[in-house]
């Protein structure tokens, strides 16, 4: 079972109860996880993250200001040896968040995974 910081309702790091409305976003007031990440403390160095987690399936929330394509900064939601396990759990955030799946290994692994998934 991976690892998982539940982003569905304010008790992570949202700030008042009416977040998860359609309003939500990067750039929303509501106080939802997306935009509350940073004031808890939640947030830190995606190159921190992954020396934790090597070899392994990762699933990052992008907080709001970061580069959704290259970010410097994340939080950990999710990670396991198995993809499978980091997609169930990211089915379970709430729709406004940006988030990163991928693989933490070596290209070789990442292209044993692929060919035992096509295979």
């Amino acid at each position: 079972m991976p690892v998982m910081i539940n982003l569905t309702s304010a008790d992570h790091g949202g700030t008042r109860p009416a977040c998860g409305t359609g309003s939500c976003g990067p750039d929303c007031s509501c106080g939802c996880p997306y935009t509350g990440m940073v004031e808890k403390g939640h947030v830190e160095a995606v190159a921190a993250i992954e020396s934790r987690y090597p070899d392994e399936w990762l699933a990052l929330v992008i907080p709001p200001g970061e580069d959704e394509y290259a970010p410097e900064q994340a939080m950990l939601v999710a990670h396991s040896r198995t993809d499978d396990e980091v997609w169930d759990a990211v089915q379970r955030i709430t729709f406004n968040q940006v988030v990163h799946v991928y693989f933490n290994g070596s290209a070789e692994q990442y292209a044993a995974w692929m060919e035992a998934e096509v295979g």
